[in-house]
């Protein structure tokens, strides 16, 4: 079997400069050369130190069928993330990064692993796509 590596993580929105500023001020991503397509727009980024890995922001089709509701717009709360559809980063200073979410007035959902030791950070980014942010050295622990 061949060994598979991820390329990239594509998200859909009405607004990719809103979208793209938010990953970019948020969670520190930097942009990328993109294609330019005719008819729509595009961001693609990636965080620094990840260079294999991107993601690519995609103006919604609007003759396309409509996309499912997503969980943050429509008013679930992040305590539901922990078992629904996220993306998740690590964080090497938890706190600091925890504070700017708050500083910023987002809605956060927090817990502890039951190791005492990882600590996560539930949120939406403004489509409502689930994220979390987890205190680095963890791995996939959720």
């Amino acid at each position: 079997m061949a060994t598979l590596q991820l390329n990239h993580v594509a998200r859909e929105t009405d607004d990719v400069r809103r979208l793209a500023a938010f990953y970019e001020e948020v969670l520190g991503f930097e942009r990328i050369t993109s294609p330019n397509y005719s008819g729509f727009q595009v961001a693609w980024l990636r965080l620094p130190g990840t260079p294999g890995v991107a993601l690519h922001i995609i103006e919604r089709d609007p003759a396309a069928a409509p996309a499912a509701v997503a969980p943050g717009a429509a008013g679930a709360p992040p305590a539901q993330l922990p078992r629904r559809h996220h993306l998740a980063f690590s964080v090497a200073d938890y706190d600091g990064f925890l504070a700017g979410l708050k500083v910023r007035g987002t809605d956060v959902f927090e817990k502890t692993q039951p190791d005492g030791r990882t600590r996560q950070v539930f949120f939406f980014d403004p489509d409502g796509n689930g994220l979390e942010v987890t205190s680095s050295g963890t791995g996939d622990k959720h």
